[in-house]
């Protein structure tokens, strides 16, 4: 029959020969390993961060831009009032909409 990994019942004593071996790796590792691994991770770690800022400072840049294209910074009533110029020149335009400059380009 078909019996489970994680048995509770066997014997635990397999296991700690594998954490010994572990632990035979980790004390191998000389000082001088440990200090030039902890400086590839510093720059790494900077390298990461200036990749960041940069992304996110173009990023930033380029969404003010597209904002300030579409009028999104706008105050509510700021679009009122051009909302309301928008009327008032259409208006003087369909007044005055049969205008003809004086040098008519046809002649009579």
């Amino acid at each position: 029959m078909y019996q489970p990994e994680d048995n509770f019942d066997r014997d635990l004593s397999k296991n700690s020969n594998s954490n010994k071996n572990t632990d035979d790796i980790d004390a191998n590792l000389s000082p001088k390993n440990v200090a030039v691994r902890k400086k590839q991770l510093e720059k790494i770690f900077i390298k990461l961060i200036a990749i960041g800022l940069a992304l996110g400072a173009v990023l930033g840049v380029g969404t003010y831009f597209l904002l300030n294209k579409l009028g999104l910074t706008k105050k509510p009533h700021q679009i009122e009032q051009e909302k309301q110029e928008n009327k008032s020149d259409s208006y003087n335009e369909i007044q005055y909409f049969p205008h003809t400059p004086k040098s008519f380009p046809f002649k009579k």
